[in-house]
C-alpha cells in the first residue's frame, strides 16, 4: 500500500529537484548488474595506472612522519595530484593520443595550456578533497584488495595500503625514482615545467601500454586476481578481448558494442560471434542490454507522460486520468509508426489485439519456422535499436515514444519468452530487479499471464504498463527519496497533479568506456575505437587461457 502524499504539502515543504532514476530501473543496472558483471570497474574508473600512482601516494604518506589525521593527508595528497594532472595534460609521448578522463582536467588543462615556468602545487584545482581518489577510485582499490579502509569505525584513522597494495606502490615508484620531481622536488612548494613534463614521461596514465612500464605487471595481477570477486571481472574481459579479436578493421564505440552484443552485429557491417569459452558471459551481457531497451521503453513512455501532462498545464491543475488515455489510444497508431520506417501499414490500432502485433512483428522478422530471436537480426526493417533510435531522435513523435515502445517490450517478449533459458543460470541477470517490481523476468511472465488468459488489446495491455510500471512505480521510487522531491506527478484520485521540472532519457552507462580503456592500458590489446585494435600475445594468452603466462 502506498501512503498518499498531497502534491501541494510536497511543493511547500520541498523544492523539487531534478534527480533521476525516477522509476529506479537504473539503480538496478548500475548497483546490481554492472558490479555482478564487472565488479571493480566503474563509470569514471578509466585508467588502471591511477590505482597504482594513488596507492603509491598513499604509501609515501604512511612513509613519511607526518600527522595521522585527514587534513594532512588532503594537504600531501592534493598537491601531488595536481603535479600529476598538469602533467598529464602536458604530456607528449606518442602514446598519450586519445588520453582523456585526467583527473582535474577542468582546472588543470587550461593551466597547462599556459605554459607556466613553474607550478604551485597549493593551487586549488577541484572540490572534492581528495579528488580522484575519494570520488572514483576509492571503492575499487578497497575492493580490489590494494587499501585497507580507514576512519570512524575502523581501527586506524586514515586508509592504508595492504600488501600487495604496497608492492603495487613500489613498483610504482620505480617508474619514477629517477626523475628529479621524486629526486628534489617532491615537498616543494613549486615545481618547474620542465621537472614536471620529465616526471610525467614516466609517470603518465599513457605509459602503462608499454612493457617496460615496471607497474604493469602488478597492476594486471591486482586486475585478474585482486579481491573477493576478480572471477566475473576476468571473465568480462575475456569477452571484450574475444569481440576485439572478432572484429578486425571496426571502431567498436559503446553503440557498437551494444549492437554487437545484442545482435551480433552492427550496421556499418561489423559481426561478432562469440567463441565458446565466453558464451555463458556474453548470453549475461546480452540480458544486461535486453533490460536495457527494456528500461529505455518504461521510461520514454513515462517521459511522454510527463511531457503530455505539462504541455497541457498538468503543472496548473489536475488532469484527469481519461483525458490521457484517450491520448494514448490515439498514440498507438501502428501504421504511422510503420510509415516512419517505410514499412507498409499493419492496420492496428490500439482496439487491435495484441497478439496481432506480436504477430505482426514476426510476419516482420521472417521468423516462419524458426525461433524468433535468431530471425530477428540487425538487417531486419523493425527491432528494438531502430526503435530506440527514433524515440531518441525524436521525442515529440506519439507514435515513436508510445506505439514504438510498446513494439519495443513486444520484441523483447518474443526474443525471452523461452522456458528453456530462464532455467540457465545466466538468466539471474534477468531476474535481477524483482523485488522493485521491474525485473525483465517479471515483465515477460506477467505479460504471459495477460495474454494467456484471453483476448487482451494493445490499449488495454499499454494501460497496464502505465499502471502498474510507471505510475504506481514513479509514486514508489519519489517516495522513498523524501525530503529530496523528484515527484514529476502525483496522483490525486484519478487524475494526476504535474510538477515543472526536466527529465532525462538515456541508457544508463554500460562502462564499456572503461573497460575497453582498461584492457588496452593493461597492454591486452589496442584501443577498440580504432579500426586496429588487435590482441596482444598477453592478451590473445588470457582470451584463450583465463590467466596470464
Amino acid at each position: 500500500m502506498v501512503t498518499t502524499v498531497h502534491p501541494q504539502w510536497i511543493a511547500e515543504m520541498y523544492p523539487g529537484t531534478t534527480g533521476r532514476d525516477h522509476l529506479g530501473l537504473g539503480s538496478v543496472s548500475s548497483d546490481k548488474i554492472l558490479q555482478a558483471l564487472s565488479p571493480g570497474i566503474y563509470v569514471l574508473t578509466i585508467h588502471p595506472r591511477y590505482f597504482s600512482f594513488y596507492v603509491f601516494l598513499l604509501d609515501e604518506f604512511w612513509r613519511r612522519d607526518l600527522p595521522r589525521n585527514r587534513t594532512a593527508w588532503k594537504d600531501f595528497y592534493r598537491r601531488h595530484e595536481f603535479v600529476y594532472s598538469i602533467g598529464a595534460n602536458l604530456c607528449d609521448q606518442p602514446q598519450h593520443k586519445n588520453t582523456s578522463n585526467i583527473v582535474g582536467s577542468q582546472k588543470t588543462a587550461s593551466l597547462a595550456a599556459q605554459q607556466l615556468d613553474k607550478y604551485a602545487v597549493s593551487t586549488d584545482y577541484i572540490k572534492s578533497d581528495f579528488g580522484g581518489y575519494g570520488l572514483y577510485y576509492r571503492a575499487p582499490m578497497i575492493e580490489m584488495g590494494l587499501v585497507y579502509p580507514g576512519g570512524p569505525g575502523f581501527p586506524l584513522p586514515l586508509d592504508v595500503p595492504s600488501e600487495r597494495g604496497k608492492e603495487v606502490a613500489g613498483t610504482f615508484r620505480q617508474a619514477i625514482q629517477d626523475t628529479a620531481y621524486y629526486r628534489r622536488y617532491f615537498d616543494k612548494d613549486h615545481v618547474p615545467i620542465e621537472v614536471i613534463r620529465e616526471y610525467i614521461r614516466s609517470a603518465c596514465l599513457c605509459q602503462l601500454k608499454l612493457g617496460a612500464a615496471p607497474d604493469r605487471d602488478s597492476l594486471r595481477e591486482t586486475f585478474l586476481t585482486g579481491g573477493q570477486r576478480f572471477k566475473p571481472r576476468v571473465a568480462t574481459f575475456r569477452l571484450l578481448l574475444d569481440l576485439a579479436a572478432g572484429t578486425p578493421g571496426h571502431e567498436v564505440y559503446e553503440p557498437d558494442f551494444r549492437t554487437l552484443i545484442y545482435f551480433g552485429a552492427t550496421e556499418s557491417g561489423a559481426k561478432y560471434t562469440p567463441r565458446p569459452e565466453v558464451a555463458s558471459d556474453y548470453l549475461r551481457w546480452r540480458l544486461y542490454q535486453a533490460r536495457e531497451y527494456y528500461g529505455f521503453a518504461l521510461n520514454a513512455l513515462w517521459y511522454y507522460l510527463c511531457d503530455w501532462g505539462l504541455r497541457h498545464s498538468g503543472d496548473v491543475r489536475p488532469i484527469p486520468l481519461l483525458d490521457f488515455w484517450q491520448q494514448v489510444d490515439s498514440a498507438l497508431n501502428f501504421d504511422q509508426l510503420a510509415g516512419k520506417f517505410g514499412i507498409a501499414p499493419p492496420h492496428i490500432r490500439a482496439s487491435s489485439g495484441f497478439q496481432e502485433l506480436l504477430d505482426w512483428l514476426q510476419k516482420l522478422s521472417d521468423a516462419r519456422g524458426m525461433q524468433f530471436d535468431a530471425a530477428c537480426t540487425i538487417n531486419k526493417p523493425l527491432h528494438e535499436d531502430r526503435l530506440y533510435n527514433l524515440a531518441n531522435d525524436d521525442r515529440t513523435s506519439a507514435a515513436g515514444m508510445v506505439a514504438g515502445m510498446v513494439t519495443m517490450l513486444g520484441f523483447i517478449y518474443l526474443r525471452f519468452n523461452q522456458p528453456a533459458l530462464w532455467q540457465q543460470s545466466e538468466w539471474e541477470i534477468a531476474r535481477m530487479g524483482y523485488e522493485s517490481r521491474l525485473s525483465v523476468d517479471g515483465f515477460i511472465k506477467q505479460l504471459q499471464r495477460q495474454i494467456k488468459s484471453g483476448p487482451v488489446t494493445i490499449g488495454e495491455i499499454t494501460r497496464w504498463l502505465y499502471n502498474d510500471y510507471i505510475i504506481l512505480q514513479h509514486q514508489l521510487i519519489a517516495t522513498s527519496k523524501l525530503p529530496e522531491n523528484t515527484f514529476r506527478f502525483q496522483r490525486e484520485g484519478d487524475a494526476l497533479h504535474f510538477y515543472s521540472l526536466d527529465n532525462q532519457l538515456e541508457f544508463m552507462n554500460s562502462r564499456y568506456y572503461a573497460l575497453s580503456t582498461t584492457i588496452c592500458e593493461l597492454g591486452l590489446c589496442g584501443d577498440l575505437r580504432q579500426p586496429d585494435h588487435k590482441l596482444t600475445r598477453d592478451g590473445r594468452y588470457l582470451l584463450e587461457h583465463g590467466t596470464l603466462p
